[in-house]
């Protein structure tokens, strides 16, 4: 049995995710789209779409075949042109060439390639033309008839007329600083941006513009960076490349080879002289093995100056009595010097007896002065004190006269100074010739380059260059502070930790792998 179907369904449509843009691409079907925009610019070459063209541009009369008159622009297209002029060659002269009139002028048709440069005729353009400024739309017209009627709709109005028209004038016209060729104003000088000027016009203190100016221009990133003062100074004065000494030639003088040796020499006599300063310090400061102290040496050493056995035996059979009369003699002034002190001491001392105790007090007895006694006191005082300021102002007169003295000694002084600082100067002029330190190391002066006087080389094959050039070269910028001094990176090598098993471990280890085993 064959089944007649009456319908046909259409086939369902696959479905894929559309949540990445690659699917977008490949699986979106498109062609609806496109077939849609092809027949919409097909439609604006030939003047727009049929719903908006009018009837008179789609609709014409027919007048039959070429009887009727044809259209202006028809004409225009059917224009011949007229040629009145021919190019030929005036005999009796070498090739010279002369415009002749035609007797009968040539009439030939426009070029058909340019027919539509200027367009299709009655197509509409693509982009609709900008509105003259000035031209009023019909809700426009609405809009300011109201708000003629409303005078708080006229001043808003005013105001937002008199806004644009300033920013209108802003965007397109220049100041007249700009304008004008006068360049006197520095754009970076403080007070010359917006900001300030208009602080000063509302009158804010000076002291608060430069802070807001300040901040403003660092927000606005309009502030310039400070480039450092020594940024174009120099590092040093000495010459990228130096000359060589003249002793140092394949075929140099007496004179200057004996020049260059003696500054080899004490250049090698500095470096010995460190050696020996640090071997003075460390090695020749320990005595050898065969000098170094024993047990019995440092005994004798420690017991220097004690007194010996035989001499305190000595010592000790001395007769008692000689002990005996030194003894009485120190006794007696030790006697006679306490009894003065006790006398003193009762002189100075107070002592209060009461019916309970007695005090005894170390200040001595003061009489209360009288009045009469203290004016004295009062009026010598005052004496002292006019005479001392009488002294005073008599010297300071007296120093008038000695005006002269004192200008010298300024003079000298002022000498003196600018000795200091013309020495401190030189001494600066004289840094900038050397180099500084500019890392944990000092910099050190490579070995000067010399031959004997038996290595000199007899001809220019037979020399052999002194200097490695990389070397040198490296040498002359740390010399000249564009390096720090630094030594040869040394490579450590590191060792693979050896992983060993302890005994204890090893013998659990295999006692567990028994057990496995029986299992």
């Amino acid at each position: 049995m064959v089944k007649v179907v009456d319908q046909v369904t259409e086939p369902k449509r696959k479905r894929f995710n559309k949540n990445k843009k690659k699917a977008w691409r490949k699986k979106a079907d498109i062609t609806e789209v496109e077939e849609r925009l092809e027949e919409q610019r097909r439609e604006e070459r030939y003047g727009g779409p049929l719903e908006e063209r009018k009837d008179s541009e789609m609709m014409f009369v027919d007048l039959g075949d070429g009887e009727g008159e044809a259209s202006q622009a028809d004409q225009e297209n059917e224009a011949e042109f007229t040629l009145e002029y021919t190019v030929d060659e005036v005999p009796g002269s070498a090739g010279e060439v002369k415009l002749k009139p035609r007797k009968v002028k040539l009439k030939t048709p426009k070029l058909k390639s340019h027919q539509f440069i200027n367009g299709l005729p009655g197509a509409k353009p693509p982009h609709k033309p900008r509105k003259k400024q000035g031209t009023l739309t019909v809700a426009m017209k609405k809009k300011k008839e109201l708000q003629s009627k409303d005078p708080k709709q006229i001043k808003k109005r005013k105001e937002a007329v008199k806004q644009m028209l300033g920013d209108l004038q802003r965007k397109t016209k220049r100041p007249k600083s700009v304008i004008s060729s006068k360049y006197t104003t520095d754009l970076w000088e403080e007070g010359a941006d917006e900001v300030t000027q208009e602080c000063k016009k509302k009158g804010l203190e000076e002291s608060f513009i430069g802070s807001i100016s300040d901040y403003y221009r660092r927000q606005r990133r309009m502030k310039p960076i400070k480039v450092p003062k020594i940024r174009h100074v120099p590092t040093s004065k000495l010459d990228p490349v130096s000359i060589p000494h003249a002793g140092a030639s394949y075929n140099p003088s007496h004179q200057s080879h004996q020049k260059l040796l003696l500054r080899a020499v004490k250049q090698e006599e500095k470096r010995l002289k460190k050696i020996r300063k640090i071997e003075k310090a460390t090695i020749k400061m320990f005595p050898t093995i065969d000098k170094a102290p024993t047990a019995k040496s440092w005994l004798t050493e420690m017991s220097e100056g004690l007194p010996k056995a035989y001499e305190e035996e000595e010592e000790t059979e001395e007769p008692a009595e000689d002990c005996e009369e030194q003894e009485n003699e120190e006794t007696l002034p030790l006697q006679q010097n306490g009894e003065q002190g006790e006398q003193q001491a009762m002189n100075s001392k107070t002592v209060v007896v009461s019916n309970d105790s007695v005090t005894v007090s170390s200040k001595p007895i003061t009489e209360r002065k009288t009045k009469k006694v203290r004016r004295k006191e009062k009026r010598q005082k005052l004496q002292k004190l006019k005479k001392l300021k009488e002294k005073e102002d008599r010297i300071r007169s007296s120093n008038i006269y000695k005006l002269k003295t004192y200008q010298k000694e300024i003079a000298s002084e002022e000498m003196e100074e600018q000795k200091r600082s013309a020495s401190r100067r030189a001494h600066k002029e004289q840094l900038k010739f050397m180099p500084r330190r500019l890392a944990n190391m000092k910099f050190e002066e490579e070995e000067i380059p010399v031959n004997l006087g038996d290595e000199l080389a007899d001809s220019l094959r037979t020399v052999v260059p002194a200097v490695e050039l990389l070397e040198e070269r490296f040498k002359n910028m740390q010399r000249r502070n564009l390096l720090e001094p630094r030594l040869k990176h040394k490579l450590k090598r590191k060792y693979k930790p050896k992983v060993v098993l302890k005994r204890g471990h090893r013998e659990e280890l295999a006692k567990m792998e028994k057990m496995e085993f029986s299992d």
